[in-house]
This record gives structure tokens, C-alpha cells and sequence, in this order.
């Protein structure tokens, strides 16, 4: 316990380090609390750099509604083709390859050797 000046002078009046003193700043027992957000300036939290994501990602990807629904294509790989018919030659398909198409297409012949499950 620290003595004050008052105290090692023999003054009267005494301090118990137990005796319950408000804090600085802090409200009484009595009086009803506040939530936080009201008791000071707050400021409403703003994620600047989704709201900029988000609308470059409309200018990239346009106007959904506007766009023509797709019409579904014929496969490239014909259903017939096995995967050395694919790996056997060097030459380019006549037009890309989806990657969904592709992955059908090696997820159905991992199946058949039993590779896929």
C-alpha cells in the first residue's frame, strides 16, 4: 500500500486500499450504460476495396441478362474416341477443347479402367 503525503503527515484522513473509488471516466452503478456505438462518434465500417472488386467484376463480365443464352454444342470428342486414340496423334483439334468436355471425357475412361470411383 503506498501512504500519502496526508497519511505520513498524520492527517485524518486515511485511505483503505479495499474502499471502492470510481475509475476515471467510468460510469456510475446507478446511471444506465450505453452501447458502445452510442457513447462515441462511431463510424459505420465501409469495405472500400470490395464495393471496387465487385464493380470491376460487372464491367468484366457485362450484363448477364443482356447476354444470349448458350446453345449447347456437339462434343468435340466424339463418344467413339478412346484415350489412345487422343494421346496418339501430335495434331491440334479442329477447334479448343472445353475443359468440362475434357474432364468428362478422362473421368468416363478412369471409370472404365477402374482409376475413378
Amino acid at each position: 500500500m503506498l501512504l500519502s503525503q496526508d497519511m505520513m503527515e498524520g492527517g485524518t484522513r486515511t485511505a483503505h486500499h479495499n474502499e471502492k473509488r470510481p475509475l476515471p471516466n467510468s460510469t456510475p452503478a446507478n446511471q444506465p450504460k450505453m452501447p458502445a456505438e452510442k457513447n462515441m462518434n462511431s463510424s459505420v465500417f465501409v469495405n472500400h476495396a470490395a464495393i471496387a472488386w465487385d464493380e470491376n467484376r460487372k464491367k468484366w463480365i457485362g450484363d448477364v441478362s443482356r447476354k444470349p443464352k448458350r446453345i449447347p454444342k456437339d462434343p468435340i470428342i466424339s463418344w467413339s474416341m478412346t484415350y489412345e486414340d487422343l494421346l496418339s496423334t501430335n495434331d491440334p483439334f479442329s477447334e479448343p477443347i472445353p475443359l468440362t468436355e475434357m474432364v468428362d471425357f478422362l473421368v468416363d475412361i478412369w471409370q472404365d479402367e477402374g482409376l475413378f470411383d
